[in-house]
């Protein structure tokens, strides 16, 4: 009963002392000094911080004011382009491995034309890959790896239209000519 009795006056003084203390105000907290070079450092005294009254306990929370950084920014997509979207547009190109006929898998510029034919049914053409195989065509073949058509056979030449995108993004027609018949440089 007595040890009952003595800790609920012990710790009711020591909550008074607590909460009253010495009455006076915290000093301003100082910066900490920039470490010297010298070869002995030699530590600080310990500050003694007197105890505040009950009415000037303020929590750490209220003194260091946190602000929500998504509150400071806020992004408007509005107007801007899309900065996970690849700024190389990569159309037209196909790879080599997708079951594509022949003539598609190759380079207009490894390819000729080795026969032309007409009749009444119109015009038609062989094609000769570096391969040395030939591949009958009509008009609207595709043909090459940029997604070429025949547009037009002549009795000399074919010619394969591709389109293609150009450093604007704006899609262009390019007409490419293969003759029956290439001129060799240098002869009439």
């Amino acid at each position: 009963m007595i040890r009952k009795q003595f800790l609920l006056n012990s710790g009711m003084l020591f909550l008074v002392a607590f909460l009253f203390g010495c009455g006076e105000t915290a000093p301003p907290v100082a910066s900490k000094p920039a470490p010297t070079t010298a070869a002995k450092v030699v530590p600080a005294a310990p500050a003694v911080v007197p105890a505040l009254p009950a009415e000037e306990i303020v929590s750490p929370e209220v003194l260091v004011k946190k602000e929500d950084p998504a509150a400071l920014f806020q992004y408007n997509p509005e107007g801007r382009r899309d900065p996970f979207k690849s700024i190389i547009i990569a159309i037209g190109k196909r790879s080599a491995s997708e079951n594509l006929p022949p003539l598609q898998r190759k380079e207009l510029s490894e390819m000729k034309v080795i026969g032309i034919v007409w009749g009444g049914f119109g015009h038609g053409a062989v094609i000769q890959t570096q391969d040395g195989k030939g591949y009958p065509v009509r008009k609207g073949t595709r043909i090459g790896m940029n997604n070429g058509v025949i547009s037009q056979i002549t009795n000399k030449e074919v010619v394969i239209e591709e389109k293609y995108l150009d450093i604007f993004g704006e899609t262009k027609v390019r007409n490419v000519v293969m003759e029956l018949h290439p001129q060799k440089e240098g002869l009439e």
